[in-house]
């Protein structure tokens, strides 16, 4: 049985970390939130920077260094009571606003030979497993499981214009890209959402020559769309060029991907970029992350119309609409915004190992061609999809009407 409990974390790309009265006011407000006891509170600033500070709790201590010339902070909690070591932790990360987050958990007291590393999902490691008892968790609001990864190696971590970004090695997923605390892909699993996101509208339309992409500075959907030989354009509508950047460095499928004469980066919001097109698509793809903040509207029926409108005669919309099982809601409203604007919609699925929810879905909408007709066979090189399958992938219509029961939410009725 462990005698107490500590948290070991380090902000990379912090801000505010030469201010001592933000030390003070946030390490005074972490103590609040954990319900902890304050028996006393000390912070200094050494010249000419950096600022360190401890709470003394009544449980045992909340203590904060930091390293403004190499934007950088340790923060170390420790407690053998009922404090709320998560609060803590989330007001330090609101306080600095790091671009990247490392965190250890340690079990104190425990006998060395039984001594152990913990995830924040309680699941127990040996202390001896070296590189792999740093770890980064998702923050990802709609999911209630907290999914933590361990971390090999941090590659680079930036602030964009935008949102904080990371690209990390984790132990059997390889490169790992995270925007706003939040996993995009692995290069383990990364085929699955690209794959059957461009795939099956590609497939089942009759002659694509153009595509527009919004978002997808990743550079894996445009990889897919490449490898079309019949595409002529590609425009990738991406608001962060920080990502696209990011991506480049990182991933080598990225840099090849935005590397090729075929495709056009435009950078802006898509809401507005969409329509200023100089043609007209045949096949949108939307590959966006969360609806969360500015992105929620990417998820709207007012730019699912947009998109019917910056369409070809006869084009395809292809849309992620988030998982299955968490996002039931967001799943439901997108397919019956898309159904609106659309004369046929269909939902295709894939299991994707390292997002919330496994269970992802891509709703599909047509101006004129039945999503879940395959009319184009053309050899690719894919590790899921195969034209042959095209039909596996489109959600059953039972499973559609049953999916009330299943996710808790209203009928989703499919066209076919």
């Amino acid at each position: 049985m462990a005698l107490g409990r500590q948290v070991l974390c380090e902000f990379w790309g912090a801000q505010g970390l030469d201010d001592e009265e933000l030390a003070r006011t946030a390490l005074r407000r972490a103590v609040e939130a954990g319900g902890a006891t304050l028996v006393r509170l000390e912070v200094h600033r050494f010249s000419p920077w950096g600022v360190s500070g401890v709470a003394v709790i009544a449980e045992s201590h909340l203590a904060l260094h930091t390293w403004p010339e190499h934007g950088y902070a340790a923060v170390d909690v420790f407690t053998c009571g009922d404090t709320d070591l998560d609060a803590m932790i989330d007001v330090m990360l609101e306080a600095y606003r790091p671009a990247w987050t490392q965190r250890r958990t340690i079990e104190r007291g425990v006998h060395p030979e039984t001594e152990t590393v913990t995830g924040e999902d309680g699941a127990a490691e040996r202390a001896d497993l070296d590189d792999r008892v740093w770890v980064f968790e998702e923050r990802e609001p709609a999911s209630p499981i907290r999914a933590v990864y361990p971390v090999r190696r941090l590659l680079e971590a930036v602030r964009t214009d935008y949102q904080t970004a990371a690209v990390f090695e984790s132990p059997g997923l390889g490169r790992v890209l995270a925007i706003d605390d939040i996993v995009q892909l692995t290069e383990r699993d990364a085929f699955v959402y690209h794959e059957l996101l461009a795939h099956p509208p590609l497939h089942a339309h009759p002659e694509p020559r153009t595509v527009a992409i919004v978002g997808g500075g990743d550079g894996h959907t445009l990889a897919e769309v490449l490898k079309h030989e019949v595409i002529e354009k590609v425009a990738v509508l991406e608001l962060d060029r920080g990502i696209v950047e990011l991506a480049k460095r990182h991933f080598e499928v990225a840099q090849e991907a935005f590397g090729n004469p075929r495709v056009e980066l435009i950078i802006g919001d898509a809401f507005d970029t969409l329509a200023d097109l100089d043609f007209r698509p045949d096949v949108i793809l939307c590959d966006v992350p969360d609806p969360i903040g500015s992105a929620e509207r990417l998820f709207g029926e007012d730019f699912y119309a947009r998109c019917k409108d910056a369409l070809a005669d006869g084009g395809m919309l292809s849309a992620q609409t988030e998982s299955a099982w968490w996002h039931a809601e967001t799943l439901r409203a997108c397919y019956e915004a898309i159904g609106r604007h659309f004369k046929e919609v269909s939902v295709t699925w894939g299991v994707v190992p390292s997002y919330p929810g496994a269970w992802w879905t891509f709703t599909i909408g047509s101006r004129r061609w039945e999503p879940w007709i395959v009319r184009r066979e053309p050899e690719l090189e894919t590790r899921l999809y195969e034209p042959r399958y095209h039909s596996w992938f489109m959600m059953p219509r039972g499973l559609c009407e049953r999916l009330p029961g299943l996710m808790g939410t209203s009928p989703l009725a499919a066209r076919r």
